[in-house]
């Protein structure tokens, strides 16, 4: 008996020490992992450098990370591969996986002040084209879009031949210790051709054509309006700034109604359909010290009310339509766009022209974020006939942050604010109302 007790709580001294040991071990690697971890993920600020705006979609893509460090010695753990979301205007997104180029430290260790870049790069998908969109998954960075070019530049040598790589798209694995830019932005190759300048409108695979609104009036017949108009370019090339007539064919179609508000039912007084087809380039890169920019249409279009008997109405025209563009276009600027086009075929409005002519003459003043004052003015070819057709608009978010569209006022009096009445002259209309584009 005098030697039981200290016996078995000598064994369970003995079974609980590998226990602890494995607990107390557990703890130790926990902390430490947690030590070392830790700053790797979340004291590395890591930013994505700009690529040039166009990219050689002949030549592999090649994306760059800014790794700095702002305060206390930091460490970042290299990823070997980037992750990549491509998305092609309409079209399915796309994964690319990014290796690493060259070599280096699996981990990065920085003091205060210090940056290094590391490079990634990856063939380009094929079926790319166009603008497109690249985000990185995994870092907390802004998404790229950039302009695919996969026409060879002229002068340098074809897709496959060795070549040295593009100084702003692929910087150094590795580059010297230096703090970092205010704006990390990676600027094109001065050899490489620049971008076509378009306005926003015309960046986007299907974009908005004539102005999009809803107005609603109030005098002498109270009527509404409203309109929908877009474009699409139909074929995508591989260079983004070609002027061949395939690779700029547009199709669009503008559908306007006249509703009245007056009526019992509040019946659809008219409603025109327009669809077009035609040759759309929005720089052909005219310019001089007044002409800042030159955009060019020209093609067939079709407009008709759909309505059959005495209150059909249908035309058949080809235009051209050239808009120039003075002034600086991010400021206080001026839009002349006369569309001048010819009658190949009239139906139930043989006389159409008496009262439209043969010109629709737009004229803007404004500034992309402040007010806009333009006008479309048309002058048939009989004395006194003709119309014009003014809307006033303004940002709706300098009023109110986060909305988008524009305010919108409109002016109309003369003939044919729709086809049903294109020889009838009807009462001044004042309305205001909401615009999507301008």
């Amino acid at each position: 008996m005098p030697f039981t007790l200290p016996v078995r709580a000598a064994r369970r001294r003995a079974a609980s020490r590998p226990v602890s040991a494995l607990v107390s071990a557990l703890v130790s690697a926990l902390v430490i992992a947690g030590a070392v971890m830790v700053p790797m993920a979340a004291h590395g600020a890591v930013a994505l450098l700009q690529p040039p705006r166009q990219i050689d979609g002949t030549r592999p893509l090649t994306l760059t990370l800014l790794v700095s460090a702002d305060a206390d010695t930091r460490r970042y753990a290299v990823p070997d591969s980037l992750q990549v979301t491509a998305s092609g205007d309409l079209a399915a997104p796309i994964r690319i996986e990014l290796t690493r180029v060259g070599g280096g430290p699996a981990v990065l260790n920085l003091r205060p002040g210090e940056s290094r870049t590391i490079s990634y790069r990856a063939e380009w998908p094929a079926d790319l084209r166009g603008q497109v969109r690249l985000d990185v998954t995994g870092i907390d960075a802004a998404p790229v879009l950039v302009t695919l070019n996969r026409a060879p530049v002229p002068g340098q040598t074809a897709p496959g031949t060795s070549q040295a790589p593009q100084a702003a798209a692929t910087p150094a694995a590795s580059a010297p210790d230096a703090k970092p830019p205010v704006t990390p932005i990676v600027t094109a190759d001065n050899n490489a051709p620049a971008p076509a300048p378009a306005d926003l409108r015309d960046a986007q695979r299907l974009s908005f054509n004539e102005p999009m609104y809803l107005m609603f009036g109030a005098h002498d017949g109270a009527n509404a309006k409203f309109q929908i108009s877009f474009k699409y370019r139909i074929f995508e090339g591989k260079d983004p700034n070609s002027k061949s007539v395939l690779d700029n064919l547009y199709f669009a179609y503008t559908q306007f109604s006249l509703w009245d508000l007056a009526g019992d039912s509040r019946p659809f007084k008219d409603t025109n359909y327009r669809p077009s087809l035609y040759y759309y380039l929005s720089d052909t890169g005219v310019k001089n010290s007044v002409l800042s920019r030159l955009s060019v249409a020209t093609g067939f279009e079709h407009e008709s009310n759909g309505r059959s008997g005495d209150e059909s109405r249908g035309i058949n025209t080809l235009f051209v339509k050239p808009t120039m563009y003075f002034g600086d276009q991010t400021d206080w600027h001026w839009r002349v766009a006369p569309k001048l086009y010819a009658y190949v075929g009239k139906s139930d409005n043989e006389d159409i022209a008496h009262y439209r002519g043969y010109m629709d003459l737009n004229i803007a003043y404004g500034k992309p974020d402040s007010w806009e004052l333009a006008a479309t003015l048309r002058k048939g070819t009989r004395k006194g006939y003709g119309s014009v057709d003014t809307q006033l608009t303004y940002p709706l978010a300098r009023l109110l942050p986060g909305t988008a569209g524009f305010l919108m006022a409109g002016f109309f009096y003369g003939y044919g604010e729709s086809l049903l009445y294109y020889n009838q002259k009807t009462p001044w209309q004042f309305r205001i109302g909401y615009a999507l584009s301008r």
